[in-house]
This record gives structure tokens, sequence and C-alpha cells, in this order.
């Protein structure tokens, strides 16, 4: 894929490429994630043609951070991954990659990314598990235990709360987690991913209904956020308001035109509308046509 902002036949400096850094970071914070990724990408890329490798762990994490934003957790875990093998002690990507394996359902990957987190915590050195009565030796108790001793030498700390609220996802405590994440927002309300977040696991309870109001929430503060345009559209479908799912899902994928799976759950939707038609604009990809009948 064409990069406007990496050419191999230029070399940058070490300050020409925190500029690219730092113009993906404008990007993503006034909701540019397409332009933003491309920048990041382009930091890596001249990176690499300065030293030989990719070493960048703040483009790495960035770059993922802009791929969990628009519901491509595959790519996500690559980047954080990388992220941390460029920095072992990198705490945000360490907690973003926990939450990227929760989404795509491999609870073992993500237990042992959360655990990592604490332990490569210079604030949490020292945290042991201890076995009582209550202990089943699994790795679920093992990094409750530890999470929990971190929010009780750090009460009120968002990580240590988002930290807690994805762990309880994982045990399907989704009440537990709710109140983490909404006591986290407290600390930061101005946090759209953790609005997304409360929305998602309201909607894994089961209660669609009060996520869409988190879901919009989300958006109205990111409007350009396409994994919270395609949960709300998720959460519209759940509820056989088929017309709103559709026209969420199709702002998604014009945030987002390469993800496959969006295109796949708008086909499901407007089949279940009984819309051949329609179906075969969406077979064909024909956003602008979509675009135009739900005169988005």
């Amino acid at each position: 894929r064409d990069n406007p902002f990496y050419s191999s036949e230029k070399q940058l400096g070490e300050e020409e490429l925190q500029s690219l850094f730092s113009a993906g970071m404008e990007r993503y914070a006034v909701g540019q994630v397409g332009a933003a990724i491309q920048l990041f990408e382009a930091s890596l890329q001249h990176a690499r043609a300065l030293d030989g490798s990719f070493t960048d762990t703040d483009s790495w994490h960035m770059l993922g951070v802009c791929h969990a934003d628009n519901d491509e957790d595959k790519k996500a875990i690559r980047c954080f991954t990388a992220a941390i093998d460029c920095d072992p002690y990198n705490a945000r990507a360490f907690l973003a990659l926990g939450t990227s394996y929760v989404n795509e359902l491999d609870s073992v990957k993500a237990l042992e990314t959360l655990r990592s987190w604490i332990t490569h915590s210079p604030r949490f050195q020292g945290l042991r598990v201890e076995s009582d009565e209550y202990s089943d030796g699994t790795l679920m108790d093992e990094v409750l235990q530890l999470v929990l001793q971190a929010q009780q030498c750090a009460p009120d700390d968002r990580d240590v709360l988002t930290l807690l609220g994805v762990l309880y996802n994982v045990s399907l405590d989704y009440d537990s987690a709710v109140g983490c994440f909404q006591k986290a927002l407290e600390a930061s309300p101005e946090d759209f991913s953790l609005l997304n977040k409360i929305g998602a696991t309201l909607a894994n309870g089961n209660r669609s209904e009060e996520a869409i109001a988190f879901y919009e929430r989300a958006l109205a503060m990111r409007p350009s956020f396409a994994r919270a345009w395609l949960n709300l559209a998720i959460s519209h479908a759940n509820l056989n308001r088929h017309e709103e799912a559709a026209a969420a899902y199709i702002r998604a994928i014009g945030l987002n035109p390469d993800a496959r799976h969006m295109w796949g759950y708008l086909r499901v939707t407007l089949t279940a509308m009984d819309r051949l038609d329609l179906v075969e604009l969406a077979g064909r990809e024909d956003l602008a046509a979509l675009a135009a009948h739900f005169q988005i």
C-alpha cells in the first residue's frame, strides 16, 4: 500500500523521525486514524532504514492503538507485541495487548499478558501470590490475586482499575467489570475508549439497551471511532433494530473499508431486513450507494 509519508529514496535523521511520530500523534488526537496509521508506519519504515531494525516502541504502540480503534485486533496484537519486544517495560502496551487478546477470545494469553503488566511494573515489585483456602491454583486465580493487591496499593489508579475490569471480563463477571471501568472513568472522564469498554461489557452481559448510551457518548467525543460504531450496530442488531444497525455498520465501514468482518455483519443485518437489493450492494461493497440509501 502506498504511503505518502514514506520514501525509500530518502533517509531521515532522528529529529525527522520524531517529527513523523509527532505528526501521527496530532492526527490521532483529532480522529484522523487513517493518516495516523500511515505516519506511524512511515516512522517505523524510516527507522528500519536508519538502523536496520524497528526499535521504536512508541510508534509500534500507537500503531496498535489505531488498529484497535479500527476493530482490527489481530493487527493490533502484532503491533503491541513488537512494542513490548522493543521495551519489555512498556506498561501501556501490555495493558492494550491483554485487552486485544480478550477481544480475540484468547483468555490464556490475555491472562499471561495482564500478569506481565503487574510483574513488569516498578510500582508493584514484590507482590506475591499467597495460597489460602480460597485459592484454586489456576492462572485466573494467580492474576486476580496480583491485581487485587495492586489495587490495594493504588485504589484509584485508572490503569489498575482498567486492568481489573478487563480481568473481570475474562471471568465473565460483567457487573464487577462495569464497576471498575466506571470508577476508572471518574479519573478520566474524556476517555472515549473507557466509555466503549463499559458499553461492550454491558452488551456482553445482555444489557444492550444500556450499552447504547455509552457508545453514543463515546462517539460524541470521537465520531471517527470505528470500534464504537461497530459495537453500536451490534447492540442495535441484538435488539432487532436492523435499520439502525445497518446505518451504524455503514458508518464503521466508512471509517475502515478494509475490515472484512464488518461487511459480513452488514450483510447479515440487511438479510434480516429482507432487503436483498441492499445485500447485493453490500456484496459489491458499494459503500456510496448504501450510504445514500440510509441517508448517511
